[in-house]
């Protein structure tokens, strides 16, 4: 932070670039979801005008809320901006097929995209336009907060992609990083590089990371709770400083959206929230007196009680208010009647008859797995292979350790240099010391108190603890300590097992983002199957849990509509997808000749070679649809020939003999390898585009379709064309 002289020769405090570039993204998340809220109030439903709107109104506060620093706003929200673009074309490049991802989280983004409005409908009436989610029968439909799926709604109308509403993940990781990089150089006890280090020590945890690309809610809850914290620590230690009215702000706003994440966080926040108002007032009680106390406290207790009443009544309408209009119970399916008791039944066995705290405890030093048959302990700095390989259903909601393989080690050296530092400074940091103490209090009486807070995705708290002690030992090193030496060791152990505990995290989403194209290929395939014949998407049984629905509005973005929603045989069927798949039949256009003739040349490659035989089974009107597209395809009396040909907008490459075929080519940057061998000549088909094999290699004309535009395999086909014109697959 450094100072401005103005022309008036005030002198003014500049505020620091990431907290303006924090506060920016931060709106963008907060105010599609403000705006949304209302309009629902007055019968609108989510419009497309709203994100962009909200992306301008945001860079307008910005300006207004920073002292109309032109060059640093325009500097702030390029960054801004770049941050927004880099979190959508992100997801829009990745799929999320996680079980809660593709059922409620993207059911109800879908549904409020299409014209829902939760205060005047329930969730069941508006999804009968839907047959595929006649199965969403769940009383959390319509019950839960909406906020992450009202803003990745606002997003899907624009950009008509699903996938792009799960950037609040990654905005709200990228977000806190601004801000408690920000907050940390406040303090100015810390170096630039140091506070960025811990700010992003803050932000990114196992939790958050391995959830950055999907629809879960866990990990964006806990930076929303973090904000909150980073906030009231700010007005604990620096009440009277420039960034207090942006402290203030971020308490609004992380309460209003953390509300309408979770119900859980209405726990989370109040406690917090109760505990810093009640040392406040005894702080300012000791040194001002009870009336002057009350009065010095008094902004702070408005700010939070407004901010609770607008999370309850306004943003929380479409889950508080109408859960008490339906059902007498602002928590319905959390407590009281209906209530779901999901977080502890979905436990492990054999963790479901210890207490609390022993949960917790044997969570912390177990083996990373999901659901253990029996407790497995573990040394800390020790790891197994089987906690990286944890299969693809198990990783974004680790049950047990999932606070990383590493964790326990970070979690003891971290206590441990907390209480030397405290040890160490306990008269000069008093204050700190006291904070530290209530925090750690609410902390382990949270875990005693609440079920299931052994479930790393439902308690990320313990991941902060080591990103104090990083803070602290910055602190300290700045000081030159005599024991430096050992504080930089200590500095980058912490550090390294820090980003080793990331790392399968790490590498899951690695692999999520390399799964994007041949699912997308897949779709695309389908988008074409889908224009020759009928599909028919499914489940397994008519009751069960394996629906998968919100996956369906993937199929509807790439244009694929025409299709059924039902029980299927999965013997039959295909899946696309994983591991929560959608599993789905196809049927095309039975006759070879209506096949040929539903291909579009100007948009595909079709590539044929012949096995064994191709023409003892040649109707007329085969033989023609083959003349439509400029072939002079063999007729009759061309028994057990080989055969193989290329037809772009026309035909491209076409021979047959008696013996074999070979064609090596390359259009439009497609390497191509065909062969085809009659019966006499070694009785193959194959067909090889850029060293892959694609042809089906059956008795019969083997076909394959290929999309020029998007540069994938589209269809393969072949028909045996010794016995009949069917297509099959």
């Amino acid at each position: 932070m450094k100072e401005q002289e103005t022309t008036e020769g005030v002198v003014n405090l500049k505020y620091p670039l990431p907290l303006m570039v924090g506060f920016f993204l931060l709106n963008v998340i907060f105010l599609p979801i403000m705006i949304s809220t209302i309009l629902f109030i007055v019968h609108i439903s989510v419009q497309n005008w709203v994100f962009p709107l909200s992306v301008v109104l945001s860079g307008g506060i910005t300006y207004f809320m920073f002292d109309r620093d032109n060059k640093r706003t325009v500097i702030s929200l390029l960054c801004g901006i770049f941050c927004l673009a880099f979190a959508l074309l992100l997801c829009a490049k990745t799929y999320d097929s996680t079980w809660d991802g593709a059922t409620y989280h993207r059911s109800l983004t879908g549904l409020l995209k299409y014209g829902w409005n939760p205060l005047y409908e329930t969730f069941y009436n508006y999804a009968e336009r839907f047959s595929f989610l006649e199965v969403a029968t769940e009383t959390w439909y319509d019950a839960y907060p909406k906020a992450t799926e009202l803003w990745a709604a606002t997003v899907y109308v624009v950009f008509e992609n699903i996938e792009m509403g799960k950037a609040f993940n990654v905005l709200g990781i990228t977000s806190l990083i601004f801000v408690c990089w920000a907050f940390l150089l406040e303090t100015k006890t810390l170096k630039n590089w140091q506070s960025l280090i811990c700010g992003v020590a803050f932000s990114i945890n196992t939790v958050s990371f391995i959830q950055s690309l999907t629809y879960f809610v866990d990990g964006f809850l806990w930076e929303m709770i973090l904000l909150f914290l980073a906030s009231l620590l700010y007005l604990t230690f620096y009440e009277n400083e420039h960034c207090k009215k942006v402290a203030y702000y971020f308490i609004f706003l992380s309460i209003n959206i953390g509300f309408n994440v979770k119900f859980s966080s209405v726990i989370f926040f109040g406690i917090f929230g109760f505990a810093f108002f009640i040392y406040w007032l005894i702080e300012k009680c000791y040194k001002k007196g009870l009336k002057k106390a009350v009065s010095l406290v008094s902004i702070k207790f408005f700010i939070l009680a407004s901010s609770v009443i607008s999370g309850f009544a306004l943003m929380g309408s479409t889950s508080y208010v109408i859960n008490i209009i339906r059902h007498k119970n602002p928590f319905y399916t959390m407590i009281g009647e209906g209530a779901a008791d999901i977080v502890v039944s979905h436990l492990p066995r054999p963790y479901k008859p210890l207490s609390n705290i022993n949960r917790f405890i044997c969570s912390l030093f177990s083996k990373t797995r999901n659901m253990p048959s029996t407790i497995e302990w573990k040394l800390p700095l020790t790891f197994y292979e089987s906690e990286i390989t944890l299969s693809e259903g198990e990783i974004h909601a680790i049950r047990i350790g999932g606070w990383g393989i590493f964790f326990s080690a970070i979690f003891l050296i971290s206590i441990a240099y907390i209480v030397f530092y405290f040890w160490r400074n306990r008269r000069k940091e008093q204050r700190l010391f006291y904070i530290t103490i209530m925090l750690s209090i609410i902390i382990i009486v949270s875990i005693i108190a609440i079920p299931g807070l052994c479930w790393a995705r439902y308690y990320a708290a313990p991941a902060f603890i080591p990103a104090v002690a990083l803070a602290l030992l910055c602190k300290n090193i700045n000081q030159e300590d005599i024991y430096i030496n050992q504080y930089n060791i200590i500095f980058g152990i912490l550090s390294t097992l820090l980003f080793l505990n990331c790392v399968p995290s790490a590498v899951k989403n690695y692999d999520t983002i390399k799964e994007y194209k041949p699912i997308k290929a897949k779709l695309q395939s389908l988008k074409y199957i889908n224009e020759l014949g009928d599909i028919k998407i499914g489940y397994r049984e008519p009751i069960s849990q394996y629906h998968f629905e919100g996956l369906c509005f993937n199929l509807i973005d790439e244009g694929i509509t025409n299709f059924s929603y039902e029980q299927l045989d999965l013997g039959k069927a295909e899946t696309i997808f994983s591991p929560h798949p959608l599993f789905y039949t196809i049927s095309t256009p039975k006759n070879l000749s209506e096949y040929i003739s539903s291909i579009d040349t100007d948009k595909y490659f079709i590539f044929m070679v012949a096995k064994d035989d191709a023409s003892k089974a040649l109707t007329e009107d085969v033989i023609k649809s083959m003349n439509k597209l400029g072939l002079n395809f063999y007729t009759q009396d061309a028994y057990r020939n080989a055969y193989a040909a290329i037809i772009g907008n026309k035909p491209m490459f076409e021979q047959k003999d008696d013996s074999i075929v070979k064609c090596n080519a390359e259009f439009e940057g497609v390497k191509i390898s065909m062969q085809s061998a009659s019966y006499k000549g070694g009785n193959n088909a194959s067909i090889l585009l850029d060293g892959k094999e694609y042809a089906k290699n059956q008795r019969g004309l083997n076909i394959v379709i290929y999309n020029k535009e998007l540069h994938h395999v589209t269809d393969s086909v072949y028909v045996d064309l010794y016995e009949n014109d069917i297509v099959r697959r």
